[in-house]
Order: structure tokens, then sequence, then C-alpha cells
């Protein structure tokens, strides 16, 4: 059986290395996005509409047309984006194909399997037409499950063990990570080839 599966893109790098920008880069032409939007950053860009209520994020989810939602999230982090996935896995299930970016996946994730909805959205999610954008700016300290599965790696400049640790396990030799500076990326496939990379330009 055919179907139009989505991607898992893990991407990594310190703070303000670019990660977000090249996400947005990536998104701009999808008409339907969802953000998981902890900084308040997606929800100030232009199309994109700031949902901070869980009643409003499931509005949106069940919306079949083009759409971008950015989901500021209140106190309970770890509930709301619990939420957020199941929001994200009902809209591409029902009404159709799209892209979820997920970002500080340290602050909701843990080293161990990734827990709750977002384990099932990282499992289940792709054959349904969802591609995920993982966004951290250290994997070591977030969900092996996503890293362990991504359809192609995104890394930035990173710092210190975070360069010995995307190394092993993106393939990507840790001088080339290391010689990267702010706004450089490299990216490489589940099997380590090199893909794509350069230095984001606006």
């Amino acid at each position: 059986m055919k179907t139009d599966d989505g991607l898992l893109y893990v991407i990594a790098g310190a703070s303000r290395s670019g990660k977000t920008a090249w996400c947005v880069r990536e998104v701009r032409r999808t008409p339907r996005a969802m953000a998981w939007d902890p900084e308040a950053q997606w929800c100030d860009l232009p199309g994109w509409r700031k949902v901070t209520t869980r009643a409003d994020l499931m509005k949106w989810a069940q919306h079949p047309g083009p759409m971008k939602i950015a989901f500021v999230p209140g106190s309970d982090l770890k509930g709301d984006f619990d939420f957020w996935c199941d929001a994200v896995m009902f809209a591409g299930r029902y009404r159709g194909p799209l892209a979820a970016v997920a970002e500080e996946l340290a602050d909701v994730t843990t080293p161990s399997k990734a827990p709750g909805a977002w384990g099932i959205l990282l499992r289940r999610g792709l054959k349904r037409g969802i591609s995920i954008y993982a966004i951290s700016q250290r994997w070591a300290e977030a969900d092996k499950t996503a890293i362990g599965n991504a359809s192609q790696y995104v890394c930035f400049a990173m710092r210190g063990d975070d360069v010995a640790y995307m190394a092993r396990k993106t393939r990507i030799p840790e001088a080339d990570l290391a010689k990267l500076q702010a706004l450089e990326w490299v990216a490489v496939n589940a099997y380590g080839n090199r893909i794509g990379g350069g230095r984001l330009r606006f």
C-alpha cells in the first residue's frame, strides 16, 4: 500500500545558532503547520496565529484547510505538550498532512523513550503525512526515540560534549561539527550520507 509519508527532522545546535530560522524557511510554503512554541517565536511570524488554550488548539486541529498555528503553553508545560501532540496527531490523521514543529524538546522529554503522545506521534505520525521538525539545543538531554528514528539530521554550531554526542548519532565527523560557526549547518540522511549544508542568508 502506497502512502505519502512525512519525514522526521532532528535539528541540533546551540542557542541562536540558526535552528529555528532554518525551520521557518523549510515550512514557509507548507499550507498546514502546527508549532509547539514555548518561547513565543513562531506566533510572531507573518501568517501564523497564536493559540494559548487547549480548547482553541483543538478547534484548529479540526480545521481541514490551510492553517499555521503556534501553541504557546501555560504553566503545565509537559501536560500542554502532550495535548499539543494529540492535537497534531488528530489533525494529520483526520484533516490532512501537515508540518509539526516542536521547539525546546529537552524541556519536555528525557533521554529515555519518548513519553506519552509524543512517542505516538513519532512512531505513527509519519505514515499519516505528518512531517516532524524536532528541535533541541542538547539532544543528550532529549528523547532517544526521535534521535534514533530521524529521517534527516540537521546540525548547527554546538559546544563541548554536544559535538561528540551528535557525531556518534549522525555519523558526521566530529571535526566537521566542531568547525561550524553561527548560521552554518550540515545535513545528513539516516545513513549518514551528506545531503545538504551551507550558511543561512537572510
